[in-house]
């Protein structure tokens, strides 16, 4: 007899947190702007993050070798290092764009050794997150900037700069933090080597509130061609308040105190699943960091997928389910990055996108666009236009997301096993779905 189990827990590893209980912090407990940023220090150091003093430019470099070292199980001889660098992190026809780019989609680098042997030279693991290495430096002072700035907290993945934490004491505007990096981007990020340029996340807070933001938002265009305080004319991008975004639980429940902020937001598993999976570098070169209800949704999404596959439920009320998400919240960007990573997992040959009217078939191929080039393609196209998605094997299959219209039309034949994600007005019958796919030869989705 087929016996029924009810789920008690789940997916332990989620990035947003299910249920968070703030604490309580009285009067007594406000600092000054120092003894904010030694108390956060010392919570991400109880978190497993490496504290480590920085005092300059070359022992920042000195480390960020020894922990690509460390993430490769190489060592590198003087002159290699000197011109692996030199070509893919100190470019100096290198600005944020191209960093980001690196981080984002191109982090493993073909190197040729003294030898003549050829290796991959990985910048963040991407497949193994936790063979990363979190590292915190405060108070660390550029060499050569427009300005003499101070940076408050930054912390380093395998040695690279890539969240940058910005601090004012309870009281003070968390707008002029904002307004300090933004400083900071304009007289010193690019100076040097540009290390700082590959910065993809920044953290603002004045204790009380604290928000995120990537390095490039929706209105950085428009100001994009900014020049720094030396005339040096390297593009540079700029931020708009408006973009940033509050941490939340999976309830959407926001979390704004600092000390509750880095208790759920820098939780390594959190922050290094944020850098590497939701994390979105559209054809316009803008970095989209995805909001905690999104990350939420499609991890919901994948977790179905397994759990219907393990179960044996596909095709099948119980395997399937729905996200509800409201106007404007996001819907299509949240659909990419779980089509995406569905297309990864081993048991889904396709990934289709339906929609229910023409014009959301155009809007979702325009934004599908806008997310990465090529990325999906209308029934009927041919197939040469699909983009295979790359997987931490190595192996390439053709997985993304397929736009199919079910009225006014015909589902084209598929074989093997299909996923879907459907765009439907309120009402619209799932079994609408379900006879469409199973006429036309797809038997579990």
């Amino acid at each position: 007899m087929m016996m029924n189990y009810d789920l008690i827990s789940e997916n332990p590893e989620s990035t947003v947190v299910a249920e968070f209980e703030p604490g309580f912090y009285s009067a007594a407990q406000y600092q000054s702007e120092a003894e904010m940023e030694q108390d956060f220090i010392n919570r991400l150091t109880r978190q497993a993050y490496e504290p480590l003093t920085v005092t300059s430019e070359k022992e920042l470099i000195t480390n960020l070798r020894s922990q690509i070292e460390r993430l490769n199980g190489i060592v590198f001889e003087d002159k290699e290092w000197n011109d692996f660098f030199t070509e893919h992190i100190g470019n100096p026809n290198m600005g944020i764009i191209e960093k980001t780019k690196t981080i984002q989609e191109d982090n493993i680098k073909a190197w040729t050794r003294p030898d003549g042997s050829l290796v991959n030279i990985s910048l963040i693991d991407k497949a193994d997150i936790h063979n990363n290495s979190l590292q915190v430096i405060n108070q660390y002072v550029p060499e050569g900037g427009a300005y003499d700035n101070r940076y408050d907290v930054t912390i380093l993945v395998n040695g690279l700069p890539l969240v940058h934490v910005e601090l004012k004491r309870r009281g003070v505007s968390i707008k002029d933090a904002f307004n300090q990096i933004d400083r900071y981007q304009r007289d010193s990020f690019w100076s040097g080597s540009g290390l700082y340029e590959f910065v993809q996340i920044f953290i603002i807070s004045n204790g009380t509130l604290t928000k995120y933001y990537s390095n490039t938002t929706r209105d950085a265009v428009s100001k994009a061609n900014q020049k720094n305080g030396k005339g040096k004319g390297k593009t540079q991008t700029s931020n708009s308040f408006e973009f940033t975004s509050y941490w939340a639980t999976k309830s959407n429940v926001p979390v704004f105190d600092l000390m509750d902020f880095t208790q759920t937001f820098f939780s390594k598993h959190t922050l290094l699943n944020i850098l590497t999976k939701y994390c979105v570098f559209t054809s316009e070169n803008l970095l989209l960091v995805m909001r905690p209800y999104q990350i939420a949704a499609t991890e919901e999404i994948l977790l179905r997928i397994k759990t219907s596959t393990n179960a044996k439920t596909y095709s099948k009320r119980e395997g399937g389910g729905y996200i509800w998400h409201t106007t404007g919240s996001g819907k299509t960007l949240t659909s990419f990055k779980t089509a995406r990573l569905a297309s990864r997992v081993d048991d889904i040959d396709k990934v289709l996108f339906v929609v229910d009217r023409k014009d959301l078939d155009y809007q979702t191929m325009k934004e599908y666009d806008r997310f990465e080039k090529g990325a999906a393609r209308r029934a009927g196209e041919p197939a040469g236009v699909e983009r295979g998605g790359g997987r931490a094997d190595g192996r390439v299959r053709g997985d993304v997301p397929v736009l199919r219209r079910l009225h006014g039309g015909r589902l084209r034949p598929l074989r093997g096993d299909g996923g879907f994600l459907r765009r439907l007005r309120p009402g619209q019958a799932g079994l609408w779905v379900h006879h469409g796919v199973l006429r036309h030869g797809v038997r579990q989705y």
